[in-house]
């Protein structure tokens, strides 16, 4: 599938629950450790990798999908 013509439904999957790697080994991460609603449409995820324990966040902003 081409994100080229993707919904904006698809894009805000993508967005919200592609998992990240770690930023030092590249393993590939499954739930955060901690999420905190920062401010107005912001997440910061914290992350503890399984494979090398290296801590690292990651944010989601969180905005309304014009129709």
């Amino acid at each position: 599938m081409s994100l080229q013509n993707a919904t904006p439904a698809v894009f805000a999957f993508a967005r919200y629950f592609t998992r990240p790697l770690c930023p030092q080994c590249s393993h590939e991460q499954f739930v955060p450790e901690r999420s905190a609603f920062v401010n107005d449409g912001r997440i910061c995820h914290g992350w503890l990798c399984e494979a090398c324990n290296h801590g690292f966040c990651t944010t989601v902003e969180i905005g309304r999908v014009a129709a």
